[in-house]
């Protein structure tokens, strides 16, 4: 798909990006367990996130700014945030301008896939989360340019959705026919336009060809998406047995004969030294 159109798509949703349903779903039968999702990619995240907060961080495919506000309340203030989507920026600077405290965040309109705008070499720490990689439709590229952007020895995090746990939920929704291109293509539909899913293994080589050693692959989550919705909305309501369930997957969830069945597959890549 066009570059233009997957800005034109994200200009049309960004205003109900965080506020309501993105954009109308093609079937309704996926479980993603989105806060033990978020938590646990927030786990990561701050796990490999530089101590010095002096250090520069990119939010590639950053959308309205989620996981950058995180980082500004910890004390990071030298980010900046980049988005294929206008309007996916604007809606971020809403949200800065709200924000609290002193931090120097930028907002640059780029291309995943082709981040001209950066030198190479400029990042103390990149990252993109839930999906960016997959919706520009060339992860190889996208990988390519975060590693380039990046600093030799920092650290780059990626997630995106896994491919194999999409093929069950087709199959219950009737889609069958897709389910088989999946797997052949590595092409999907959530919604009316295409994102391409992984396998932790796909997403690894396209690290390792960019210049990056894989330091650790994760599932967001690995458990508690096949649980039915109303079943794990009771649950989360006790936050003691919240707990517990946020204990397993993060027990667990680094395992990789759970991870390509994961609600989310993340990845955490180290650029190797300059020769």
């Amino acid at each position: 798909m066009d570059r233009r159109k997957v800005e034109e798509i994200f200009d049309k949703y960004a205003e109900e990006y965080s506020s309501g349903p993105f954009a109308p779903a093609r079937y309704d039968t996926s479980r993603l367990a989105m806060s033990f999702a978020d938590d646990i990619t927030w786990h990561f995240m701050l796990k490999y996130l530089p101590k010095d907060r002096s250090v520069r961080i990119l939010d590639a495919g950053g959308g309205d700014g989620y996981w950058a506000e995180k980082l500004i309340t910890l004390g990071y203030h030298d980010i900046v945030l980049s988005d294929l989507s206008q309007g996916m920026l604007e809606q971020a600077k809403k949200r800065f301008a709200k924000v609290k405290g002193a931090h120097d965040i930028a907002f640059v309109k780029s291309d995943i896939a082709d981040m001209k705008e950066f030198q190479s070499s400029l990042f103390d720490y990149v990252f993109s989360q839930y999906d960016a990689v997959s919706y520009c439709l060339d992860p190889l590229s996208a990988m390519k340019e975060l590693a380039r952007v990046a600093k030799p020895q920092s650290y780059v995090i990626v997630s995106l959705d896994t491919k194999f746990r999409r093929v069950p939920e087709l199959i219950e929704a009737g889609l069958v026919d897709e389910a088989e291109k999946l797997l052949t293509t590595n092409i999907s539909y959530d919604f009316d336009w295409p994102q391409y899913n992984l396998t932790w293994e796909e997403l690894a080589g396209c690290f390792e060809a960019g210049g990056l050693d894989v330091i650790e692959a994760a599932g967001a989550p690995v458990f508690m998406h096949q649980v039915k919705a109303e079943t794990l909305q009771k649950l989360e309501k006790d936050a003691g047995t919240r707990q517990r369930l946020l204990k397993m997957e993060l027990d667990h969830c680094t395992n990789r004969s759970l991870v390509n069945f994961a609600g989310h597959l993340q990845m955490v890549g180290r650029k190797r030294k300059s020769k």
